[in-house]
């Protein structure tokens, strides 16, 4: 391995103590991470000779996000985050063989029947409230959002459009099985989130992944319909695009927005720093409280809190990154699963575009632990 963080394998049970607590309690994933960092350390069994060039960009990225920040402790937490997201992608990729692959998507699909359940409950659960930030009552006939082990709607509904679309792999209609189970259940669940980011974006994924398979758009149909039928039918209104363009959830989003712009121009060069949006937005806008912690778009965030130079690193390495998944899916071998990979990126990029949730502790790090499975077969 010598093109990242050299580390010694861990056994197959680490790695699936490391996947169930990213789901459903992710604070222990970290703790059990930075613990097994530190072991291995000691045991002297990691080493960073021979780094990639996208380790190293990937670490610069990072020490901008921190160097430049006022308030360091603060972008050290997120910094510190970010490289244990790092470390958790080397572990399941050094740690795993093609059996293990298998093993871990059944894992996957298994807590996934576990989250989705537990958001039905809370959606017929009587006893069951949510902020009222999240559900636009007086715009929308809604008055709970599910969100399952996951911080908010909008990040459970990034997570079943993950589910989905790596259930999309071997989904027949006419077949039931796990992946079938996956898919309703996730149709479902996704509307009840009402997050309608998650539902444009996996409609665009899926149609996109329609180009290299044509089964994919017969997937983006059937959800459009199902999730549009539903909430004409519940008579929520969420899919009414003149009421989207009305309710506070937007207006908030724009007025963030404006803020954010106003900071980039007077941190253009290197940012802000990593987690301090809310201790310079209020100074920018007398709208947007305090408490405000991301920008409600992946790339303002990015260029926000580590300024051109960051977002010019993060560009590259976005690139780099869908160029090696087109390559592949041309090559056509593992075929399938480099479509289902494509279109995850495709999903977190148009998700990205009116929210930050790729950054989100949760997110960050099952996608760092979902690409590092996905490297254990590409080798």
């Amino acid at each position: 391995m010598n093109y990242q963080i050299n580390s010694k394998k861990i056994n197959f049970n680490t790695t699936f103590i490391l996947l169930i607590s990213s789901i459903l309690f992710i604070p222990f994933t970290y703790v059990f991470v930075a613990m097994i960092f530190i072991s291995q350390i000691l045991k002297g069994n990691i080493n960073f000779k021979n780094i990639s060039l996208t380790f190293k960009l990937i670490f610069v990225y990072i020490l901008i996000g921190v160097i430049f920040s006022q308030y360091k402790l603060i972008s050290t937490t997120y910094a510190l985050e970010m490289l244990l997201c790092l470390y958790s992608y080397c572990l399941f990729f050094s740690s795993l063989n093609t059996l293990d692959f298998e093993k871990t998507k059944k894992i996957l699909y298994i807590l996934c029947l576990i989250v989705f359940l537990i958001g039905i409950i809370q959606y017929f659960n009587s006893d069951f409230a949510i902020p009222n930030k999240w559900v636009d009552a007086e715009e929308y006939n809604l008055n709970k959002r599910i969100y399952s082990t996951f911080y908010n709607p909008n990040i459970f509904g990034f997570f079943i459009n993950v589910a989905i679309i790596i259930a999309c792999e071997k989904f027949n209609f006419k077949k039931l099985n796990l992946e079938w189970v996956i898919f309703m259940l996730g149709v479902l669940c996704s509307y009840l989130t009402f997050s309608r980011t998650s539902w444009i974006s996996l409609i665009v994924a899926l149609s996109f992944a329609g180009i290299y398979d044509r089964k994919y758009f017969k997937f983006a149909i059937f959800f459009a319909i199902s999730v549009f039928s539903m909430d004409f039918l519940m008579g929520v209104g969420r899919a009414n695009i003149s009421k989207a363009a009305k309710d506070s959830s937007f207006m908030y989003r724009l007025e963030i927005w404006k803020a954010c712009i106003k900071i980039i121009r007077d941190n253009y060069l290197t940012g802000i720093g990593f987690g301090t949006l809310f201790k310079h937005i209020t100074d920018y806008s007398n709208v947007v409280k305090s408490n405000v912690e991301h920008c409600h778009n992946l790339y303002l965030q990015v260029i926000t809190e580590t300024g051109v130079v960051g977002f010019s690193i993060f560009s590259v390495l976005l690139f780099n990154l869908a160029k090696k998944m087109f390559n592949k899916i041309k090559q056509g071998k593992n075929k399938k699963m480099w479509i289902t990979a494509f279109s995850i990126l495709i999903m977190t990029l148009i998700h990205g575009t009116v929210d930050s949730v790729f950054f989100t502790p949760q997110i960050l790090m099952i996608l760092s632990i979902y690409s590092g499975t996905l490297k254990t077969i590409d080798g």
